[in-house]
């Protein structure tokens, strides 16, 4: 036989306790779905933009080729100024020639007019100073520096050596190249030979493409090698490549900041950029450091475009909202006659006018307009122009940008002047009349607060 289901009996007391149970429920819901209050502490900082970039030197050169194949001596010691029409380098076919000079050069030094000893112990001193045993190859770059040091004779001298010369061996057996014009002496051959700033490509800038071939006294060259550059002047360029975002802020600027990566040295260029092909390139003119680095091709760059400060604010921080936008001209002063107010018009029932002087609060102020909240001024509010009788309804608005500030236990919008904004975070100006100052506490995600909210 079949039992029967008791049925459940319903009393206040379970009514009133399944309402409460599903009302905990729902709030516990509620706070598990609810975004967290979190505030931020307002602190100092300053946002710098910096480009790291690898360059291309180009420099304002004269080219000297090799007239014939054959023994090189430099007569000119490199990364020194040589005059116009000076003797830059001897070649000979077979080299012997090169023992003759040597033998003239020394009979020189006998006679005061090469040389000084005191510029060889300078070049012993200066290598002493940075050698080091990882880059032991730098002993052949000192035995040709003082080799070129010793040849160095001044022009008279060296007359006199190619003329002593020319009567032993005869004008035919060597060539002696005079300098066409005054500059700074480097000795090397690369794949820029030649090339203006503008022809420089975006396949340029892969090292592992670059050539270069370094001469010494008694090398042996080819017939129209460049064996020797001089520079005319401390003017050149420094091309670079760009991405889009680097292009798009530098377009803007005149002049920036640079930093040699080298050894630190800063200095400022003019800069122009410019789109071709596709690609990005950058054009840095110096007048200044052209010599100190003379002998490279590629140099590592910090270009410094602008550097902000102010107060540091997230921007999840950050909120909007519109605010009544005001001609100034409709400021005027109160019956003490200091204190800026709004003469505000109304019309009675009556039609009988009034104006009356009220003090609104101005979040922010410009030289045309000022900025009044709609929640403390309220619609349709008409202001009267002392001046004139001119009328103005307060209707149109504007969003600003602002913050909710904590420290009365309630959201405050406090409004705020962007000064630059990156990814996470904004710099805004300290002094902002309404704003936030250093050390204040605001609501770190905007969209969890509403104005006027009580936090505590």
């Amino acid at each position: 036989m079949a039992q029967k289901r008791e049925r459940v009996r319903w009393n206040i007391g379970m009514v009133i306790f399944l309402i409460i149970f599903i009302y905990v429920i729902i709030n516990i819901v509620m706070f598990l779905g609810k975004k967290k209050l979190t505030v931020y502490k307002v602190t100092e900082d300053k946002i710098t933009n910096i480009f790291s970039l690898t360059g291309i030197a180009v420099r304002d050169e004269e080219l000297l080729k090799a007239p014939q194949s054959g023994y090189i001596t430099y007569y000119v010691e490199e990364g020194k100024r040589i005059k116009k029409t000076g003797t830059v380098f001897i070649l000979d076919k077979d080299g012997k020639v090169q023992d003759t000079f040597s033998k003239q050069a020394e009979a020189m030094k006998n006679r005061g007019e090469t040389t000084d000893d005191s510029e060889i112990r300078q070049k012993v001193s200066e290598y002493q100073s940075i050698y080091n045993d990882n880059n032991f190859s730098d002993v052949y770059d000192l035995k040709y520096d003082l080799k070129n040091v010793i040849l160095n004779l001044n022009e008279k001298s060296m007359k006199e050596v190619i003329d002593a010369v020319e009567k032993k061996v005869g004008t035919d057996a060597f060539w002696a190249e005079k300098s066409p014009v005054s500059g700074a002496a480097s000795f090397y051959s690369d794949s820029f030979d030649g090339k203006e700033p503008k022809e420089i490509k975006n396949s340029d800038f892969v090292q592992e493409n670059y050539r270069r071939s370094k001469y010494n006294s008694s090398d042996k060259v080819k017939k129209n090698d460049v064996v020797c550059r001089i520079v005319k002047s401390e003017n050149w360029t420094i091309v670079v490549s760009l991405t889009k975002e680097q292009y798009e802020l530098l377009k803007e600027k005149e002049q920036v900041s640079v930093k040699f990566m080298a050894d630190q040295t800063k200095a400022s260029a003019d800069v122009t950029v410019k789109k071709k092909s596709g690609k990005y390139f950058g054009y840095l003119k110096f007048d200044d450091y052209c010599v100190r680095y003379l002998d490279e091709r590629f140099l590592e760059l910090d270009v410094t475009l602008d550097s902000y400060s102010g107060l540091k604010v997230p921007n999840s921080a950050i909120a909007k909202k519109r605010f009544y936008q005001v001609p100034v001209t409709f400021l005027s002063k109160g019956n003490d006659g200091k204190k800026e107010g709004f003469s505000v018009r109304t019309t009675g029932e009556d039609g009988e006018i009034k104006v009356e002087q009220k003090e609104y609060t101005i979040y922010k102020r410009t030289k045309n307009y000022c900025y009044l909240d709609p929640e403390e001024v309220g619609e349709d509010v008409v202001l009267q122009s002392m001046d004139s009788d001119k009328t103005f309804l307060m209707e149109k608005t504007k969003t600003l940008y602002g913050v909710y500030c904590t420290n009365q236990g309630y959201a405050d919008f406090r409004p705020i002047e962007l000064v630059i904004q990156k990814e996470d975070y904004s710099i805004i100006e300290d002094d902002t009349k309404n704003g936030v100052d250093l050390y204040d506490f605001i609501v770190l995600d905007s969209s969890t607060m509403k104005e006027n909210q009580i936090i505590y």
